[in-house]
């Protein structure tokens, strides 16, 4: 590894209008910083993780070297440079860790949602004379993962009839596009060429493929998060005693943290669980009464889809109204729009209002950036959940008054947090 450049001080440097001194800006931090990375960037085309690498240590050598120096706010360059690191390290953590990361993110929220109902269940009589402590988590766990194995089994089935239903949909889809390209509105008419193209017999069999594919890693995926689920059980009861060995100043604000986080959590989940359910409820059964072709399938997106701040509950009325299209009369089509688009802002509008008693105080675009990037780290399982992480780093930034503003900044309602406060 080269040897650590020398770094010049400013201290000499004067406050001067014009001509600007040469040698100040010759010693000034950014040419200094360039020349820490200059070393450690050479090998970037060779080995970009080892570039990468060199270039956070040169970064945490800056940040170190600029201790005494003051910068935007009177915050010490060296901790703009940590901050910078560990937004850097936790980024490729996110991204390179996610077979071990987002199982642990899971079964840790998991935890935090049965929390409250395995402590109700510890505090019945029959529980507290008969049955180990442990013994609530267990029996929930158990309902949770029976559920979800007869979810995927229906889902499964009901995935293998609409796919055997597959070729007779495309010849009726192949007529609707034939009436569709002869109609004429207002004396346009309509090219259903790409269309025919992108839903072809091969193009819908490629993504059911790799929705079968996402539902057997799905499947992997909840082995892993139960293992971890439970060894999470294990160690919630001895946590807080080793935190407060640990770290006793700062103990009571991480379970006052924890708890918040967890109670926010629940709300938010169980809310939206029951909204979703609900949702999706009546909507397989207008899909059903209407006969559309893997309704149950459809439903269950539907559920799944809901937990997805702002889009989600719309991308999930586009494939039943597409096969509404393929197999019902436009008049049909147009009833099963309405009905669907009633549904939803019925439970979405009027009833999670009065389940939740107020919404998710944060601001909709930081939302919806948040949904953005776990969806890109980590797919549609990092759009559902971007809101819960969002949920517990907004707490954390509230527990702490250097952080308070900046939760302020995610808020909806600024003042109304203000008040709350106070």
């Amino acid at each position: 590894m080269p040897s650590w450049p020398s770094w010049p001080t400013l201290r000499g440097c004067k406050r001067r209008a014009r001509p600007v001194d040469a040698g100040c800006l010759r010693n000034s931090p950014s040419s200094t910083m360039r020349g820490a990375l200059k070393p450690y960037t050479k090998e970037r085309s060779e080995d970009p993780v080892r570039g990468i690498i060199h270039a956070l240590v040169a970064l945490a050598w800056v940040g170190e070297s600029m201790g005494d120096t003051q910068s935007l706010r009177d915050l010490p360059s060296a901790t703009v440079a940590n901050i910078a690191i560990i937004l850097m390290v936790s980024v490729l953590a996110i991204i390179q860790l996610k077979a071990v990361i987002q199982p642990l993110v899971i079964a840790t929220l998991l935890f935090l949602l049965i929390r409250p109902a395995a402590q109700w269940l510890e505090e019945r009589p029959i529980m507290q004379k008969y049955a180990h402590p442990l013994m609530p988590y267990g029996v929930l766990v158990a309902i949770l993962f029976l559920v979800m194995w007869m979810a995927s089994q229906l889902l499964y089935s009901n995935l293998t009839a609409f796919t055997e239903e597959i070729p007779g949909l495309t010849d009726k889809l192949n007529v609707k596009l034939t009436w569709l390209e002869g109609l004429e509105l207002w004396g346009y008419s309509f090219d259903v060429s790409g269309l025919t193209a992108l839903l072809s017999l091969d193009t819908i069999n490629d993504y059911l493929t790799g929705f079968v594919g996402s539902l057997a890693s799905f499947t992997a995926s909840a082995v892993t998060v139960l293992i971890f689920l439970l060894f999470i059980i294990l160690e919630a009861e001895t946590l807080p005693r080793r935190l407060k060995a640990a770290y006793p100043e700062d103990a009571e604000r991480v379970q006052a943290v924890a708890s918040s986080s967890g109670e926010g959590i629940n709300t938010y989940v169980v809310t939206r669980a029951t909204v979703a359910f609900g949702q999706a409820v009546i909507a397989g059964i207008i899909l059903w009464y209407l006969d559309i072709p893997g309704w149950f399938m459809w439903a269950s997106i539907t559920f799944m889809m809901d937990f997805i701040p702002y889009v989600g509950a719309l991308i999930s009325l586009i494939p039943p109204i597409f096969l509404g299209f393929i197999v019902l009369s436009p008049t049909w089509v147009a009833i099963l729009i309405l009905v669907l688009v009633l549904n939803q802002q019925a439970w979405g509008a009027v009833v999670e209002p009065q389940l939740a008693g107020q919404r998710l105080d944060m601001s909709p675009i930081v939302l919806l950036l948040l949904v953005a990037f776990w969806g890109w780290a980590w797919g549609v399982m990092g759009m559902v959940l971007g809101v819960p992480l969002a949920v517990i780093m907004k707490i954390a930034l509230e527990s702490d008054p250097r952080t308070r503003p900046i939760a302020m900044l995610l808020s909806r309602d600024p003042k109304q947090q203000a008040v709350e406060e106070e």
